[in-house]
């Protein structure tokens, strides 16, 4: 799940650039890194360069592929600049084959950074063919018929009707196999599953690979996306390779929500598995991840006001549903706090700067912060509240998560659902916690974002054995019963 809070660079989606004729003779097809020095963290930056334009990552801040505004290659030396609320850029001297050193400059500050090739890690969990099972190429359409969706079925060899799992990615657009730093999880989820006598539908994602509807983004929500899976629900039962009766979900991040909401309305699913899913509402979900990145740099004192100061924020934007009176309300709030607040890193993470002798709130940055919370999506997952949805739920269900994930918090979370399920007096849901695992079920050192990559193990054995092993007990027993 993406963060939405900004430490250094925000998500923004701006234009292509130019290319340059020299490309393939200076620096090729091919991802260079490099790490900046904010203080006493190392942030990574990723620099993907074709001929069009460069795709920056930042890892830590869950950002990926941000296009360039500007791009040249020229001789020997690089330079990109990225508008839009980054606004920083990069200038490099390229020094044979794999070396760039240069300055990224923002905010009109000068970090020296050095990009090298980016090593390229092993995924020893990608299968590799030949298959034991069938893999076929699907498509079909939502209702209205405006969106057509683009995925693929795997079903065992063996048995003519086939209990099936759908999976369900987190947010952000991602493709079928949810391909990320490398891995592709749900590629290995479906073969593990498939495997062991499950069909697996996954799909890509709206606007991404085989999939229409890019067009529908900027006002979809996760009450959209759940749509999008009953769309896939209602094909897989007109086929004749599937039991109809044997529907399931299986849910990472917000495809948790997406696969809760659906149970909610729906009693026709055999099973639901959520994978780092929410038990908790929205807004605590977001002022945990704003808290949780914010310690690993800040004292707690200071930890405590910002938190203080963004609940606040985020309970206007639930109370105000115009966005410009919900800016305005922030902003002022905010300004009051500030230049009141003698604590000087809360005032740099808002933005103060001092100018001619006098402190100053640079209000149309921060008011874009804000602005991002208040768009559709944003606005949907602050005030998601599982309580109402998850108490309806009368399928079994499955909630797991990864004791050192950093962006669903496993103890908050976790104990959100048994509270929730205790209170409805179900019977039907089981809860495990995995010590070491991070948010997409990695033994890992720390759990941040950035460890993803440098991990070979894509998922853990463990959490695919106990998925598959708990599915399989509640297609047998026939266990939809509260």
């Amino acid at each position: 799940m993406k963060y939405l809070f900004i430490i250094i660079i925000a998500f923004l989606f701006s234009n292509s650039c130019q290319s340059s004729n020299s490309f393939e003779q200076k620096i090729g097809r091919t991802k260079w890194e490099g790490f900046l020095k904010i203080g006493k963290m190392d942030l990574k930056l990723i620099f993907k360069f074709n001929e069009e334009k460069c795709l920056l990552e930042v890892p830590a801040q869950a950002i990926f592929d941000y296009p360039s505004s500007e791009y040249k290659v020229n001789k020997d030396s690089l330079h990109v600049t990225f508008s839009g609320i980054i606004q920083a850029s990069f200038n490099g001297i390229i020094q044979g084959d794999s070396l760039i050193p240069g300055n990224w400059i923002q905010k009109e500050k000068v970090y020296l950074i050095s990009l090298q090739k980016k090593k390229e890690y092993i995924r020893p969990q990608n299968p590799i063919p030949p298959f034991p099972y069938k893999i076929e190429n699907v498509s079909y359409f939502n209702p209205d018929k405006s969106i057509r969706f683009g995925g693929t079925l795997t079903t065992p060899e063996k048995g003519e009707k086939h209990p099936v799992a759908i999976l369900i990615t987190g947010s952000g657009q991602e493709d079928r196999d949810q391909s990320l730093f490398g891995h592709k999880p749900f590629l290995v989820i479906a073969d593990y599953l498939t495997r062991h006598g499950i069909a697996v539908l996954r799909v890509d994602d709206r606007g991404v690979g085989e999939t229409t509807g890019k067009e529908t983004l900027l006002n979809a929500t996760s009450y959209d996306f759940a749509k999008d899976v009953i769309a896939g629900i209602e094909y897989l039962k007109k086929r004749n390779d599937i039991d109809s009766l044997k529907i399931g979900l299986i849910g990472h991040s917000e495809g948790g929500i997406i696969a809760s909401i659906i149970g909610a309305e729906r009693n026709d699913l055999a099973f639901i598995v959520s994978m780092a899913g929410l038990g908790v509402s929205g807004k605590d979900l977001v002022l945990s991840q704003i808290e949780t990145g914010l310690k690993r740099s800040m004292p707690q004192t200071s930890v405590y006001r910002i938190i203080s100061l963004e609940k606040k924020s985020i309970e206007t934007i639930l109370n105000e549903q115009n966005n410009h009176f919900a800016e305005v309300e922030i902003l002022q709030h905010l300004a009051i706090k500030l230049f009141n607040d003698q604590d000087s890193l809360t005032q740099i993470y808002y933005g103060m700067i001092t100018k001619d002798g006098f402190p100053t709130l640079n209000l149309k940055e921060t008011g874009l912060r804000y602005n991002r919370m208040m768009q559709p999506w944003s606005r949907y997952l602050l005030s998601y509240s599982p309580d109402s949805v998850c108490s309806k739920i009368k399928t079994p269900f499955l909630a797991i998560n990864g004791e050192k994930d950093k962006q669903v918090l496993a103890k908050l979370n976790l104990n959100g659902f048994d509270k929730i399920f205790t209170g409805c007096n179900k019977t039907n849901y089981k809860i495990i916690s995995y010590p070491g695992l991070n948010h997409f079920f990695q033994h890992c050192k720390d759990g941040y974002t950035e460890e993803i990559e440098l991990i070979e193990e894509t998922i853990s054995q463990d959490v695919l054995s106990d998925i598959t092993n708990w599915i399989n007990n509640q297609i047998e027993n026939g266990n939809n019963t509260p």
